[in-house]
């Protein structure tokens, strides 16, 4: 737990949190801080450090010092670690929840579902330390055996998202850090608690030694200075980054010019296919739960549901009923499904693309409009093809449901996007959807579930814009944040050609 060296107050009653650097709890070297704000009542959660460029570099510095003893700890050694910071989570798991629905927005329901991932990701990364990871080939040559080795690449830089800031952070770096590789950590301005802090102070109590994870925490404007860091010091040797298409891209191309691995979880245009064989009312459930969980602010969001034509009106009419049910409230009520938008900005974002759809032909079948911090969960039809709400990620608690009359034509529709995250099927005749999915260009298809569906053992993964790479899991991991090296040897004299 915290201790009064870790909080100070600024004659409020707003806890200040610092960064973890180095195994010590520290400020910005210019003194500056940001306030992390509850985004339903707009008041300061807790101010913490804005990071200057040589607070990042410090961090990577002692992520570096720290990594070759880390890397030489024993698997064993390092796998407890984990079983402990679980064990840690478990305890104060009420701690989380709680601090998801102030910082983020989160209801109870929602937050306790990312809760609940947390030490599955953690017992999962323990086992990394022991996983094989050579391998062993013949060779065309008399008494040469031929292996392959792997180490850890080195420091990681890890830049997460606020949406699911606790396991989406803790993904980014668990299973690096498992496998011999240091951390600094850059969470998102609007969850760097949740993203951050908190975890360092579970890894801190935890036991694991110092220097091996680092956190830096900026407002909006540093941002781009942390990535830039991470792109241009040569002691950080892979990037993860999860967050928009545009960032990612931007990161991408910067570190191609550096011959840098990046591993990336980007935006989705998730698309739902209901088949004239699926059960309606299921079908239903699971739209609303993949379009609205967390208003719709997460990657795998559904935001095209594709219906049969024999369904499409009863469809239509069954969603918009029980959308219609759900008034957005306060995320701490137990009730709560549809909290608050994260931000003004992104607010502000999600009403322009339903006036622009509506302006486009589009017709609102429920919500559609603002009130305060919420946004009320929406429901369009007649979107054609081309417009912006049909092409762009929506990252809200908005959803389009559109008509098809073939398989065929429920294809093309559902890769007519630049992204290919996650899909679903839904359709009483597993086998068909089975086939359907072989034939969708997403990362990830569930038939018979919703587009919102993750398994920490799994590869998480993206195909176009929406990343790529199938690296999120333990076996990517392996992939991602080891070098392999092929070492031959020659046990017996063999012939030259000259």
């Amino acid at each position: 737990m915290l201790d009064v060296a870790r909080i100070q107050t600024s004659g409020t009653d707003v806890p200040y949190r610092a960064m973890l650097r180095g195994g010590e709890w520290v400020g910005s070297a210019g003194g500056a801080v940001f306030e992390a704000l509850n985004p339903t009542t707009g008041r300061a959660v807790a101010t913490v450090p804005d990071a200057t460029e040589s607070d990042v570099d410090a961090a990577i510095a002692a992520a570096a010092a720290a990594q070759p003893s880390w890397a030489s700890l024993p698997p064993a050694a390092r796998a407890a670690l984990f079983h402990k910071a679980a064990s840690l989570f478990e305890e104060r798991r009420d701690e989380f929840v709680s601090a998801l629905v102030a910082e983020t927005g989160s209801g109870l329901g929602k937050a306790a579902f990312e809760a609940s991932l947390v030490p599955l990701l953690l017992w999962e990364a323990a086992g990394l330390p022991t996983r094989e990871i050579g391998e062993t080939y013949p060779s065309q040559v008399p008494g040469k055996v031929n292996r392959t080795v792997r180490a850890p690449v080195g420091v990681v830089g890890v830049v997460s998202p606020w949406n699911f800031p606790l396991y989406l952070s803790l993904r980014g770096f668990a299973y690096a850090l498992a496998l011999g590789n240091t951390i600094v950590l850059k969470p998102s301005e609007d969850s760097p608690i949740t993203g951050g802090l908190m975890l360092a102070e579970l890894l801190s109590d935890a036991g694991f030694p110092d220097g091996v994870f680092n956190v830096v925490t900026t407002a909006r404007e540093g941002a781009p200075m942390v990535g830039g860091r991470f792109v241009e010091d040569d002691r950080v040797k892979v990037l993860c980054f999860t967050g928009s298409t545009a960032v990612g891209r931007s990161l991408a191309t910067a570190c191609a010019e550096r011959f840098k691995p990046i591993v990336l979880e980007l935006g989705g245009k998730n698309p739902m296919l209901v088949l004239e064989d699926a059960d309606l009312d299921r079908a239903v459930d699971l739209a609303f739960f993949g379009s609205f969980l967390h208003q719709g602010q997460i990657c795998m969001s559904c935001d095209k549901v594709l219906v049969h034509r024999s369904l499409y009106d009863r469809f239509t009419e069954k969603l918009v009923a029980k959308t219609s049910n759900f008034v957005p409230t306060s995320p701490d009520e137990q009730t709560c499904v549809i909290g608050p938008i994260i931000n003004e900005r992104q607010l502000r974002r999600i009403e322009r693309l339903v006036d622009e759809a509506v302006a486009e032909g589009a017709r609102v079948r429920c919500g559609g409009r603002a009130d305060g911090p919420f946004y009320a969960a929406t429901v369009l039809t007649d979107v054609g093809p081309g417009t912006k709400v049909w092409r762009e990620e929506i990252f809200g608690p908005v959803t389009t449901v559109t008509p098809f009359d073939t398989d065929a034509e429920a294809v093309a529709m559902a890769n007519d996007t630049v992204y290919g995250l996650t899909a679903s099927v839904v359709t009483s005749d597993a086998l068909r959807g089975e086939m359907l999915a072989e034939r969708l260009h997403a990362g990830m298809v569930h038939v018979n579930d919703s587009t919102v569906h993750d398994e920490p053992h799994c590869p998480f993964s993206g195909l176009g814009a929406s990343g790529g790479g199938g690296r999120w899991g333990p076996k990517g991991a392996v992939e991602a944040f080891t070098v392999q090296r092929w070492i031959s040897v020659q046990r017996e004299r063999h012939a030259l050609p000259f």
